[in-house]
């Protein structure tokens, strides 16, 4: 996904890759999905500033899109605003600092509801489209990877 926080949007976001309901396609080892047959590469137009996320079902199974762009877009603003430093640490040029506080706050608003058994969730909603009784969270694997796109100093 591709949020821009200056405007708190959604630029890009994927399509889930699955086999069926809950079997995702997985391009590692010991699967029959590889990365030459099933692999999607996607052109996305994106401006300084935007964030490109990286992140596992257990994010997108229990925060909604919408629900991923505010916190994103909230977690960039809190940085600016001087917040969730630890005493001593100063943001790097790269802005890695900043962009391991956006992944660490998603990360953490995700497992919230993985761990609700009353939460509503895209995860439930699915399910019960497919005629699965199902409620709360899904407690998963939770990973994001979070990147600011920023101009080259070449």
């Amino acid at each position: 996904m591709v949020v821009r926080p200056s405007t708190r949007e959604m630029v890009f976001k994927s399509k889930e890759q699955w086999h069926w309901f809950d079997c995702p396609r997985q391009l590692g080892t010991n699967s029959p999905d590889t990365p030459v047959n099933c692999a999607v590469v996607d052109e996305v137009p994106i401006r300084e500033g935007d964030v490109v996320l990286a992140m596992s079902d257990g994010v997108i199974d229990n925060l909604w899109a919408h629900e991923i762009v505010e916190k994103v877009s909230e977690s960039v603003e809190r940085w600016e605003r001087g917040e969730g430093r630890e005493e001593g640490i100063v943001e790097g040029e790269d802005g890695r600092d900043m962009m391991g506080f956006v992944a660490e706050e998603l990360k953490e608003a995700a497992k919230v509801i993985a761990l609700d058994p009353f939460a509503e969730s895209p995860f439930m909603e699915h399910a019960i489209e497919e005629g699965l009784a199902s409620g709360g969270g899904k407690l998963d694997d939770i990973s994001v990877v979070a990147a600011m796109c920023r101009k080259n100093k070449g």
